[in-house]
């Protein structure tokens, strides 16, 4: 039982992760807007004059959550295809979240500059998951664990959250029609099962870790 617990937990998370990079990597290409990913966040923000957004001079998309800036990469800024905008939605989602006065953001403001950075903690899970297998070893391991899942939990609540305000931005919008919208939400709906996956995964190592206390 303890084996099918671990190997499901390294299926769950480790595939996520695999998922997650093939969407972006292989996701369709084709351009869906009239606006590029800089436009469109932009236009999302417009309300909010405490966020910016800047061209980063790195490959990754981000919202800095210390300086609440947008930080996108070349390819999300002049990007007019379904993965440079959702990515770039994502972010501006997160920042309008973040405005209004999200409590769980104000508290990794403390310690982290961005949410991506949080998406080490299921890598974590798995190595620890990978080395505990005495009850002695449990009983240090599943404090990081637990903390981790919660993590992860309140990360997925974030990201629920500016999805529902994507969607409603993406409403008002006259430059993406009906059908590219359905497009967008999907895939950031796709993004955040993965996050709930990886979720699983860590309550799956719980288990296991339960599991070996018996």
């Amino acid at each position: 039982m303890g084996d099918i617990l671990f190997y499901l937990s390294c299926l769950l998370i480790g595939g996520s992760y695999i998922l997650y990079f093939l969407f972006v990597l292989l996701g369709n290409k084709t351009k869906i807007s009239n606006s590029n990913g800089f436009d469109l966040s932009k236009d999302m923000i417009s309300e909010y004059n405490s966020i910016n957004i800047i061209e980063s001079t790195g490959k990754f998309t981000f919202y800095n959550i210390k300086r609440r800036v947008i930080k996108l990469s070349s390819k999300c800024y002049y990007g007019y295809d379904l993965i440079s905008i959702s990515l770039s939605l994502i972010e501006s989602g997160i920042s309008i979240i973040d405005s209004k006065k999200n409590k769980y953001i104000d508290l990794f403001r403390k310690v982290f500059s961005n949410l991506k950075i949080l998406y080490i903690f299921p890598i974590l899970a798995l190595l620890i998951n990978n080395v505990t297998y005495m009850i002695s070893d449990v009983k240090v391991s599943m404090l990081f664990i637990v903390i981790f899942t919660v993590i992860s939990y309140v990360l997925i609540d974030i990201k629920s959250n500016a999805l529902d305000v994507i969607s409603l931005g993406l409403e008002k919008n006259k430059d993406i029609n009906k059908d590219n919208v359905n497009r967008i939400i999907t895939f950031i709906n796709r993004i955040l099962w993965l996050d709930k996956l990886m979720f699983f995964g860590e309550l799956i190592i719980i288990l296991r870790f339960v599991y070996i206390m018996l």
